[in-house]
């Protein structure tokens, strides 16, 4: 209980002041690309204080309504001991990557990931989750689309963690690879804080599940926010992979005890390898 507290405190508390430099490059990317750049910008971590201070706190409000729910702390627990399946993917090229502004993992086995970012981490991640358990199929309820579907048809670890924001799209939140050195070197103590953008849906409420059960009826979020993350397991598609591909992976998570989940077609669990 002390940990989540601790969690909850700084991913809300955090905001750092931009220097000259930063606020240039930030000018430069609205200036370039609009409502775009701004976007870009957040994802790397150029943004004014009064935008964090927004995002933190809708981020309050939305960690309120998570723990003051019944079904909300079911799906804290449930990320926290890894009930449902939690995919980072190495393949996966966000909008910065796309931009030639960084955040593209270039990592090929799980050994090497894990080498450059540690079994465990408190400088958040962006993943994909599942409604169903790590050791079955996923995409069992609904078909999976988008960043999802992308990220199960490549080749990542499998964590479980903190749920900071659970979103049913892209958030467009910080990227860790496209955050400069000064960044990291402020937030070196505590981890890079990752914050989805204050935007609505349809009905006026924040576009983040609160419930375990929406996550059930969705069947997936394009993206999760989670903190205090740790590595459980390994997996990769046969989507574009070769048969030597896959031996070669699998053999690397077993080498370093992990298991290694093989999925075909449509988050069909082919194979489950056990060290």
């Amino acid at each position: 209980m002390k940990l989540l507290r601790e969690t909850i405190r700084r991913i809300l508390q955090e905001a750092y002041e931009l220097d000259d430099e930063q606020i240039h490059r930030k000018q430069s990317l609205e200036r370039g690309a609009g409502s775009w750049g701004k976007k870009l910008a957040k994802a790397a971590g150029l943004q004014d204080k009064s935008d964090q201070l927004s995002d933190r706190e809708a981020l309050k409000i939305y960690q309120q309504e998570l723990q003051s729910d019944r079904q909300g702390k079911k799906m804290i627990q449930a990320f926290k001991r890894g009930d449902v399946t939690i995919l980072h993917s190495f393949e996966y090229q966000g909008a910065t990557g796309q931009a030639g502004m960084g955040g593209t993992s270039k990592e090929k086995l799980a050994s090497d990931w894990i080498k450059k970012y540690g079994k465990t981490g408190t400088d958040a991640l962006s993943v994909c989750a599942y409604y169903e358990p790590n050791t079955s199929s996923v995409g069992t309820r609904q078909a999976i689309y988008g960043n999802a579907g992308f990220v199960l048809s490549a080749k990542g670890v499998i964590l479980k963690g903190y749920p900071v924001f659970v979103g049913e799209q892209d958030l467009m939140t910080q990227t860790l690879g496209a955050v400069d050195s000064k960044m990291k070197a402020h937030w070196k103590q505590s981890g890079i804080p990752k914050r989805p953008s204050v935007e609505k849906g349809d009905h006026g409420g924040f576009m983040g599940m609160t419930r375990l059960g929406r996550l059930k009826r969705v069947g997936y979020s394009a993206e999760t926010v989670l903190d205090n993350w740790k590595v459980v397991g390994t997996y990769i598609s046969y989507a574009d992979k070769s048969d030597g591909d896959i031996r070669n992976f699998v053999a690397d998570s077993l080498a370093i005890g992990l298991p290694c989940n093989v999925y075909g077609p449509k988050g069909k669990l082919i194979n489950r390898h056990e060290p």
